[in-house]
């Protein structure tokens, strides 16, 4: 009888410390009680010692809110590997854009994206545009792969018309945006060219 209200008295008097940085921030920045969001790496972090949200600073590629100004990728052959573009939506950012023209020389082209970002902030997603005939082609869905802890990851292959120009719009989705308070997000953007089947 003894022994059990040993345990007893240890389960009662038993309250779990969360040390800060043992954990990736959530959706809407959701963090154990007593805990908030650090902005710069979406961990974490006692109330008080949590600094607000930033771009990487190589990451911000403005101005790139319109097919125009969106970042050229360069693909020079109908089979490419994957090349990551790291890069940030801010407040108010209501698009950012990469741009690119299919090889005339393939005889059948798609592209693969994949756009990564931490669950903490607001969600990303991406549409894929034809810039000569100003058309939608495609949006982004789930992926067969998961992202890495704390992140989420989008896809998309559409195919494409040899010598054609293309636009990848990565946009905010308005959800997990915590009411307004966390309307941004870092991500990184990966594009391929491959054979369709």
């Amino acid at each position: 009888m003894r022994a059990h209200w040993f345990v007893l008295v240890l389960a009662a008097g038993c309250t779990p410390d969360i040390a800060p940085g043992s954990y990736m921030c959530g959706p809407n920045a959701a963090c154990p009680e007593g805990q908030v969001c650090n902005g710069p790496d979406n961990v974490c972090v006692f109330e008080g010692g949590s600094l607000p949200f930033e771009c990487e600073p190589d990451a911000v590629t403005e101005p790139d809110d319109d097919a125009e100004h969106g970042r050229v990728l360069a693909f020079d052959a109908c089979i490419t590997p994957s090349t990551a573009h790291a890069n940030c939506l801010l407040d108010n950012d209501s698009e950012d854009w990469a741009r690119f023209t299919a090889p005339s020389v393939c005889t059948a082209v798609q592209v693969e994206a994949r756009v990564s970002f931490p669950i903490a902030f607001e969600r990303v997603g991406m549409e894929l545009w034809n810039l000569d005939t100003n058309t939608m082609l495609g949006t982004d869905g789930e992926c067969s792969s998961t992202g890495a802890a704390g992140e989420d990851i989008r896809c998309m292959t559409v195919t494409l018309t040899p010598g054609g120009n293309y636009g990848i719009k990565v946009k905010p989705t308005g959800e997990g945006d915590c009411n307004g308070a966390c309307a941004h997000n870092r991500y990184t953007l990966r594009v391929q060219l491959s054979t369709p089947g």
